[in-house]
């Protein structure tokens, strides 16, 4: 049984930690393809590679690291020059709201994609709005039947970098008009 000064204890400690001692996860956008550093140089600089979504011109990493700053710096040890780095701050996906996860792998026919949406503040709303955009993403997935799938999506302060598989980009611009959300870039990238 636990007492409650010792609950409260565990919060102020939780409350008085400074924010950099918290890992935060960040999308990285590059102008090449991501090639994973040697596996000490990410160590010293505390960094894991959670996800690489390729293309040519226009590659994204995700990373987990404990700031920015360490980003940046295990780039430049590395000679890899990040053209953005966002901070996530909220991972939405189909489950939100109640709906079925995606496939383990793409269905035959389907490319996956990074879709950008411009939507200031995203990362900031709260839960219930998160639920309402994964519940209008769904729907229209409903309506478009097995042509699309979505995987997920990383919010941020300026908008999301969302991960889809469909047969081609108009299929993502058709489901983006359904559920009322914006497209801005969409690109074609390899996912590991």
């Amino acid at each position: 049984m636990t007492s409650n000064s010792t609950k409260i204890g565990a919060c102020l400690i939780g409350f008085l930690l400074p924010a950099t001692a918290l890992a935060g996860q960040y999308v990285v956008e590059l102008d090449a393809p991501f090639e994973t550093p040697p596996q000490a140089l990410m160590q010293e600089y505390g960094l894991t590679v959670d996800e690489t979504l390729s293309a040519g011109v226009d590659s994204y990493v995700v990373v987990t690291a404990k700031d920015e700053n360490a980003i940046r710096d295990m780039m430049l040890a590395a000679s890899i020059t990040p053209e953005k780095i966002t901070e996530v701050l909220f991972i939405n996906s189909p489950t939100v709201s109640g709906g079925q996860p995606a496939a383990a792998e793409p269905r035959d026919g389907h490319q996956v994609f990074v879709i950008e949406r411009p939507i200031p503040g995203v990362g900031f709303f709260g839960l219930e709005k998160k639920q309402k955009i994964s519940a209008g993403s769904n729907a229209a997935i409903a309506k478009l039947g097995d042509i699309i799938e979505w995987d997920h999506s990383y919010l941020t302060s300026e908008g999301t970098y969302c991960v889809y598989r469909a047969d081609s980009p108009d299929t993502l611009r058709e489901h983006g008009a359904l559920a009322g959300a914006p497209i801005g870039k969409i690109t074609p990238v390899t996912q590991n």
